[in-house]
């Protein structure tokens, strides 16, 4: 097999297809942590930004990679090019190279630990490593535990935000700012995995066959999308006043971003909703994930969309800093 075709088969079982849009989280952290443009291009901390990058990517191909190795039987029946890659990649090299991704993390983390004095780094590492692997593998398997399901939206959006944080932000956990911007993520977390619901809702058939207990196996398709279209309003109301809130606290004509936040989140959220309304007029549950698997084409722009306003703002967050031009109206 040549070095190109491996690649392929690399990249389609680590779904790099979602890397764009779970990477802005990065980059959201990275802007509002950030005290200059200039401290983020340092000759000094570059390097080091640098490798807190590679290890989200190497981390999100785990959890990606780990539920291919895993799932391989029930991506057969749905997902048969998730399961052609495997199997021409082969399980034991692709447990391999979890292996292997997984040990170069740790020893990454270690070393930006120790360089950054912050041994919260490597405890969000840990953290992610073992929710992203017990996500998929016994005896934990998240999948199959109904809410526990819910554990893998910490991974994928709550810890990489926080990560990039405080990997260029040297306040404590508990100051203020740092709480504000916690509070954010936790919106972005709920809300993302309100999405989250809809694209493992595609998996129920097979689901129910290898007796999974998903969400959506335990709540049926209907209330699946009634939830992830509440969860998702519930994430944009906490993340849009968060933002607001830290306008507020570094210059108050940054309040003019408002409303591109909201239709960001707005676009995110309408889709969910036309499936959540058109499944009250469908006549059985097959009708239902029939519609569901024709807007999974389109599914990670709904993640771009939600986040892309928080990012804009983000980025003006850091430029304001970076520039000086500090007009706080609350004072934390």
């Amino acid at each position: 097999m040549s070095i190109k075709d491996m690649f392929k088969l690399y990249i389609t079982v680590s779904r790099w297809e979602f890397l764009p849009a779970v990477l802005i989280g990065i980059f959201i952290g990275v802007f509002i942590g950030a005290d200059s443009i200039q401290s983020l291009i340092s000759y000094e901390f570059t390097p080091i930004l640098i490798e807190g990058v590679l290890i989200f990517i190497l981390l999100f191909n785990v959890g990606f990679m780990v539920n291919c190795w895993a799932d391989w039987k029930v991506d057969e029946l749905y997902k048969t090019k998730l399961y052609q890659s495997v199997i021409k990649m082969g399980r034991n090299k692709l447990g391999i190279l979890v292996i292997i991704h997984i040990l170069v993390s740790i020893i990454l983390a270690y070393h930006i630990t120790i360089q950054l004095n912050r041994i919260e780094v490597s405890f969000l590492v840990w953290i992610g490593i073992f929710l992203g692997v017990g996500y998929s593998i016994e005896p934990f398997r998240f999948k199959r535990r109904g809410l526990l399901h819910s554990l893998i939206a910490l991974p994928i959006f709550f810890i990489p935000g926080v990560y990039s944080y405080l990997l260029v932000n040297s306040l404590s956990i508990t100051a203020n700012y740092t709480i504000i911007f916690i509070i954010a993520a936790i919106g972005i977390t709920i809300g993302h995995y309100a999405l989250i619901l809809i694209s493992q809702a595609e998996d129920t058939p097979a689901d129910k066959k290898m007796n999974l207990i998903t969400p959506a196996v335990k709540w049926g398709l209907k209330k699946t999308l009634k939830i992830s279209y509440m969860s998702n309003f519930v994430g944009s109301v906490i993340i849009t006043i968060s933002l607001m809130i830290m306008f507020l606290t570094i210059n108050y004509w940054l309040l003019i971003l408002t409303p591109i936040i909201i239709i960001g989140r707005y676009f995110s959220m309408i889709e969910v909703y036309k499936l959540y309304k058109k499944s009250y007029i469908l006549s059985s549950e097959d009708d239902i994930l029939s519609e569901i698997r024709k807007k999974m084409v389109v599914y990670p722009t709904w993640h771009a969309y939600g986040l892309s306003g928080v990012t804009i703002s983000s980025l003006c967050i850091l430029i304001v800093k970076t520039m000086g031009w500090n007009l706080p109206l609350l004072t934390i």
